[in-house]
């Protein structure tokens, strides 16, 4: 092949590869995978190929500039991934070091890319790895179009139910990802139990001291929530993929919003980066609002996703914890709703309104006051504790708010699971997996204030929302509600795909 033909191919193919692979390892996530994303991916590209035109109608020679900022374009996605080598700089600032050897790497490998052997090596490599993406997006790009298919006919079939005008009082349903049972946060994070108990019930709620969540993951558990049924269980056939579950089957009339439409309560939710907002018009979707484009930009998860471990993420944070560049924070959804309430509070004063707040604490570290914080990675004990506090902080607050202006509301807290209690859980098989393990990753913090609050704490995902509903419309329910558990796997365990019902003692 002609030199400038094979160099203008590998700076096309360098610039391209990090957002193929992506989309390759994120194949059976292909729902969060937005029009935004593909909008930054044609930019990203477009700047770059503008440069080629411009400098090489200036020169050919200009040719190796380019081609090193390609490199650099590719390697700068690893940053984070390169600075976890840096093992004995750990106490300093290891960022410096890592740009420089990105750098320096990045120099070395275009001086030798003038070699016609080593651009093929270079070339041979990176399509092997843009295959092997290509191959995993077929089927999740086919499952996506059958999913979306199934979307628009469900959402065309909705049975229009006439609606009573009765508005019973509002539902709180808040979910803090990851906050496990106060029995754990004793044993596990040294948070006493009075601690994390006395405050929530001065305020009128009981505390479960260790309910089991329906599931240990987040897309099951919620699945079940907004299911009201158990999506799968121990019989089921294996799934190949979590594009059945939560988020996805949010937008293709799940029960839990038919059920709520049918009751008259209107959907608002809260969602964090992970999800979104739901396609669907059923739902009112909650924001943090930001007039500033990059802030904007980085509350989808895609690219947030993305640009996570690159050296464009690490500068944007470091100015932007100078500058205050961005403003919003979505996963804080007990701040994001409150700051909405105070602003208009009319929206829930007429009562019918069911909202659901998903905040991604303590499952993404915080320091106490809630701000955003490095200091910890997972597992730190003390990065959950801190954490822990936040969530408590948040959701008091929030709760406060609520009971002084809308004091008939009832408000669930309910966290989606528990902790694991080392970073190689997920990977293991069924078998191999402790029941120390099993237990914190399925206590699930529970805190009911409202119906029949003390029943209502011992229930999971599956009956909460229909037993406080049936409590508001009827006084009582007649109804036997039973939980069940399981514990699921993510995509790394051998037994992905599978679920074991968990018994308790």
């Amino acid at each position: 092949m002609n030199p400038t033909k094979s160099i203008f191919l590998l700076i096309f193919t360098l610039i391209l590869s990090p957002f193929i692979i992506f989309l390759g390892k994120n194949s059976l996530q292909t729902e969060f995978l937005t029009a935004k994303y593909f909008w930054v991916l044609f930019f990203y590209c477009l700047i770059f190929f503008s440069l080629i035109i411009i400098i090489f109608n200036i020169s050919n020679r200009s040719l190796y500039f380019l081609l090193f900022f390609s490199y650099l374009s590719f390697f700068q996605f690893y940053f984070f991934d390169i600075q976890k080598f840096f093992v004995f700089f750990q106490y300093g600032n290891t960022g410096y070091y890592v740009l420089a050897l990105i750098i320096t790497i990045c120099l070395i490998v275009t001086i030798t890319s003038r070699f016609n052997v080593f651009r093929n090596f270079v070339l041979i490599l990176l399509f092997l790895n843009l295959s092997i993406s290509l191959i995993n997006l077929v089927p999740a790009i086919g499952n996506s179009l059958q999913i979306a298919f199934k979307s628009n006919k469900t959402n065309n079939s909705i049975i229009k139910t006439n609606l009573t005008q009765i508005k019973y009082p509002n539902i709180f349903y808040i979910v803090p990802d990851g906050l496990t049972s106060p029995k754990i946060l004793k044993d596990y994070a040294n948070i006493e139990f009075q601690y994390s108990v006395k405050d929530f019930e001065k305020k009128g709620f009981s505390v479960s001291k260790n309910n089991y969540s329906s599931y240990n993951l987040t897309y099951l558990s919620l699945g079940a929530l907004f299911a009201m049924d158990y999506p799968v269980i121990q019989n089921s056939l294996r799934y190949k993929d979590r594009s059945n579950f939560y988020p996805t089957m949010r937008d293709y009339n799940p029960k839990l919003l038919t059920y709520l439409k049918k009751n008259n309560y209107k959907f608002v939710i809260v969602p964090p980066a992970w999800g979104g907002c739901p396609k669907s018009k059923e739902y009112i979707c909650i924001i943090p609002t930001s007039d500033n484009f990059i802030s904007n930009l980085f509350q989808d998860y895609a690219i947030l996703k993305m640009f996570q471990h690159s050296l464009i993420k690490k500068i944007f944070d470091k100015y932007n914890k100078k500058y205050n560049i961005s403003i919003s924070d979505m996963a804080d959804g007990g701040k994001t709703v409150l700051n909405k309430m105070k602003i208009s509070p009319e929206d829930w004063k007429d009562g019918g309104v069911f909202t659901m707040v998903h905040m991604m604490i303590p499952h993404s570290f915080r320091e106490k006051d809630c701000s955003i914080t490095s200091r910890y990675t997972f597992p730190s004990k003390e990065g959950y504790k801190s954490s822990v506090y936040c969530a408590f902080k948040r959701i008091h607050e929030l709760s406060e708010f609520i009971i002084k202006k809308y004091p008939n509301a009832s408000i669930i807290v309910q966290s989606d699971h528990g902790i694991f209690l080392n970073k190689d859980e997920h990977i293991k098989p069924f078998n191999e997996i402790s029941e120390t393990t099993i237990d914190s990753r399925l206590s699930s913090f529970t805190a009911v204030r409202g119906c029949n609050s003390p029943k209502a704490a011992k229930l999971n995902q599956v009956n909460i929302v229909e037993f406080i509903v049936e409590c508001l419309v009827n006084g009582t329910t007649d109804k036997n509600f039973k939980n069940k558990s399981f514990f699921g796997f993510y995509e790394k365990s051998p037994d992905f795909g599978k679920v074991y019902r968990i018994r308790r003692n």
